[in-house]
């Protein structure tokens, strides 16, 4: 989500990249907004769900049963749009692999490559914070306080149990973006040194093992299994990062395995059971690794079968390529919103939600093309002043 400037592959080559970020990300943004209308109907995880469904469909026609069957359908898939996060993190792990796997490591040295991270995920990510605080339709449920501080300072951990969630819930990921972004250069060698076979073995042990530990031995915050420890999360940014040293090495062999049939219905399959393990006693260990992964593989594979998104695909990837300035803004807005139209009907509430997230889109590309920009010409004047001998101020060294 972050990296789309610097490390994303040539559209030409995978132009289904941005569109799995595209399709993801206006999913999110509108399960955000789905999230504050009153359906009637349980959370789709919740085993009450298809009971209610069926005891709807047991007392309607025909015509109206077969209505409540695909409103309940539109609902279920709303409601599981959170498992996009995992999307993102192999779209990061991919994007980031991929831009060093021809040279081996970064040319500049990792000091270099950890500079070029922070220059593109702060300014954005700092100008969320700022314009927060200057708009005046934005949802505010807590006040502003110290931890505005630590978060605009890109704290999103600790204290995680006030802070994951502060002012704009989905600042919660760029605190994991940071986490992994930090041990990427380990993991990178890591790689190197074992293989894609191994290093995948490894590093699933060690997920999967965290997975265990915070959840149910160490007497910790839930938050951190969530996302707030990148351990908890690691195989579906290592995935990603074994597709990226194949789409380097191998292009058209990834490509070809990527969108065979056999794959994407493994991908269903892996789908149904991380499913199931929300309903399995401590299988949950599993839920995160086998749904991010799998819905990666799915997404990539819906402009092929669906004609409308083939004929969207131009406007999807573009939204992709920009999916990291929508992600920061969206939430607080959606929620605002939101929250004032509880009272329409669904299909009223759908269509200005969609109306509403198409301006914020807008609004949010154009937002964050000019930020990059601008960082983009302070590091250039910076660069030509150090190169003269002229002393450079250092608020803009830090930009």
């Amino acid at each position: 989500m972050a990296d789309e400037a610097s490390a994303t592959p040539p559209k030409a080559r995978f132009w289904w990249l941005d569109g799995i970020k595209g399709v993801s990300i206006l999913w999110i943004v509108f399960f955000h907004f789905f999230s504050t209308f009153d359906s009637g109907y349980p959370w789709v995880l919740d085993p009450k769900f298809f009971p209610t469904v069926i005891a709807r469909c047991a007392q309607s026609s025909i015509l109206t049963a077969l209505g409540v069957i695909g409103k309940s359908l539109f609902i279920a898939v709303t409601n599981l749009a959170f498992h996009s996060v995992g999307v993102f993190l192999v779209a990061s792990g991919f994007g980031l692999t991929y831009s060093l796997a021809k040279t081996g490591g970064p040319k500049a040295g990792w000091g270099d490559w950890y500079f070029q991270r922070v220059v593109r995920l702060f300014p954005m990510y700092w100008v969320a914070h700022l314009v927060f605080l200057i708009s005046p339709f934005v949802f505010r449920p807590e006040p502003i306080d110290y931890r505005f501080l630590l978060s605009f300072l890109g704290d999103r951990v600790y204290p995680i149990e006030s802070l994951f969630f502060y002012f704009n819930p989905a600042l919660w990921f760029f605190g994991l973006l940071l986490q992994l972004y930090l041990v990427f250069p380990i993991l990178f060698r890591l790689l190197q040194a074992l293989g894609a076979g191994r290093f995948l073995i490894v590093c699933g042990a060690v997920t999967l093992i965290t997975r265990y530990l915070l959840l149910g031995v160490i007497p910790v915050h839930g938050f951190y299994l969530q996302g707030g420890f990148f351990g908890s999360r690691l195989w579906e940014f290592v995935f990603g990062m074994v597709l990226g040293l194949f789409a380097r090495q191998q292009p058209i062999a990834l490509e070809k395995s990527l969108f065979a049939k056999v794959t994407l219905v493994g991908a269903i399959i892996a789908y149904g059971l991380g499913l199931a393990c929300y309903a399995i006693p401590g299988a949950y260990i599993f839920t995160d690794p086998l749904t991010g992964t799998s819905l990666f593989i799915i997404l990539a594979h819906l402009p092929i079968w669906s004609p409308m998104l083939r004929r969207l695909a131009s406007v999807v990837t573009y939204v992709g390529l920009y999916s990291y300035g929508l992600y920061l803004l969206h939430q607080p807005y959606v929620l605002y919103f939101g929250t004032h139209m509880r009272n329409l009907g669904m299909l009223s509430f759908v269509v200005l939600a969609w109306v509403i997230i198409a301006l914020l889109t807008v609004g949010a590309i154009f937002l964050e093309r000019g930020v990059n920009q601008l960082t983009e010409r302070v590091l250039k004047r910076g660069k030509v002043n150090l190169a003269m001998g002229t002393p450079v101020p250092m608020n803009k060294t830090k930009q």
